[in-house]
């Protein structure tokens, strides 16, 4: 009899994944199929079920790939999905973990542009009140585009034209292809990260809608709507719009009809300069003849004569106010002397010396303070007596307690 060998779910569930996982073809596949139990999950993860008339399939699209979608799933919708087999051990069941789902049909990138582009105006990326006005007169232009291409040139040679005086700086990147919706993304950030630029062209030339696409992926329009900088988005297209015109602080139809957005022409200014130099030399001259004019009118209204007698009478005015002033000093220089002199007098009668005057005298210590009291001496002590010309340097023979003493 035979030997069984028995294994347990598990074993069975690993082997079959490990068969499928060493199959090179399976771990970069292209499936068509019907959108069948389409949800979203709360970390951002989408599910749903990929099927035909005979089979199905399970298909899971993690949140970082999810956040690259181009339009909205919807359950009953053909698309192709890209990504690698796999099982899935938890419930014994293979599936496709996703890295792209395309839609099928006529209109797949119309409906795609336009999914995004209601979702976009309804978060507001949009509206008017988020456009930031253009500079004036910018000193730096800063450029993201591809190096090789015509838009590059063809602004620079507008700029050479119209105002030379602005720089112009070139961050290079796609903008058609793989990468190329990342590349503007990333080149917008960087140009953010710089003082110098006023404003900033975003673009490139025409194309068919695949070749312009990058220009309508969600990357893009967030980057520009986070730019500090203005933003003119200038694809080359006349009729057509791209999300990034929509999101953008203007929009021009090509890179060179966006640099006549931004720049002013010289030959413009130079008309206004020499308009307003005419305008000031007439206003200055006009000006000048008024007050010409004017000037020889008194002139004839004022005969020599005249002249003479409005001199004399300024001369005799003058004459007239410096007596009155002179009187004026004078009086009040007398009532301040009276006064001071009062004064001076009310001072004197207060004054010790005046008291001495009249035979006081004042007794100090040898120290200097002076005696009120026979309480502040002994006998013998040396004392110096103030009189009211010269002084007497006295010794004390005795000391008193009253004036009978």
């Amino acid at each position: 009899m035979a030997t069984r060998t028995v294994h347990s779910v598990s074993e069975i569930t690993d082997l079959l994944k490990n068969l499928i996982e060493q199959q090179p073809h399976l771990q970069n596949v292209w499936v068509q199929g019907q959108v069948s139990n389409y949800s979203r999950s709360g970390a951002g993860h989408i599910y749903f079920t990929l099927k035909d008339d005979r089979s199905q399939i399970q298909v899971i699209m993690f949140r970082s790939s999810a956040a690259g979608l181009r339009f909205v799933l919807k359950d009953g919708e053909e698309v192709l999905v890209q990504g690698r087999l796999n099982l899935y051990p938890a419930r014994g069941q293979y599936q496709i973990n996703a890295n792209k789902v395309e839609p099928l049909g006529i209109g797949a990138l119309q409906r795609a542009f336009e999914d995004l582009k209601q979702q976009l105006a309804d978060e507001g990326l949009f509206a008017e009140h988020h456009k930031k006005p253009l500079p004036v007169f910018p000193l730096k232009i800063g450029v993201i585009t591809s190096p090789t291409g015509a838009a590059f040139q063809d602004i620079c040679q507008q700029l050479r034209k119209r105002y030379p005086l602005a720089k112009v700086l070139l961050h290079p990147t796609l903008v058609q292809g793989e990468g190329a919706a990342e590349g503007i993304s990333h080149a917008l950030q960087a140009m953010n990260q710089r003082d110098d630029i006023d404003v900033l062209i975003v673009g490139r030339g025409g194309g068919s809608i695949e070749d312009l696409w990058a220009f309508n992926e969600e990357v893009v329009a967030r980057a520009i709507f986070a730019s500090a900088i203005p933003v003119v988005s200038a694809v080359g297209h006349e009729t057509d719009f791209t999300i990034a015109d929509m999101v953008a602080d203007h929009r021009a139809p090509t890179p060179s009809a966006a640099v006549e957005h931004i720049v002013p022409d010289q030959d413009e200014l130079l008309t206004q300069l020499d308009g307003y130099d005419a305008w000031l030399r007439r206003i200055i001259n006009d000006r000048f003849d008024a007050l010409k004019t004017r000037l020889q009118d008194l002139e004839t209204r004022l005969s020599p004569t005249r002249r003479k007698d409005a001199i004399y009478q300024l001369h005799q005015t003058l004459d007239t106010l410096d007596v009155a002033c002179r009187s004026a000093i004078g009086r009040k220089l007398a009532d301040g002397e009276r006064d001071l002199h009062t004064l001076a007098q009310r001072l004197n009668a207060l004054s010790p010396l005046a008291t001495l005057e009249r035979g006081y005298s004042i007794s100090r210590k040898m120290n200097g303070e002076i005696l009120i009291s026979n309480q502040q001496v002994s006998v013998n002590d040396r004392i110096e007596v103030q009189l009211s010309h010269g002084h007497l340097a006295c010794r004390v023979e005795a000391v008193g307690d009253s004036e009978t003493d």
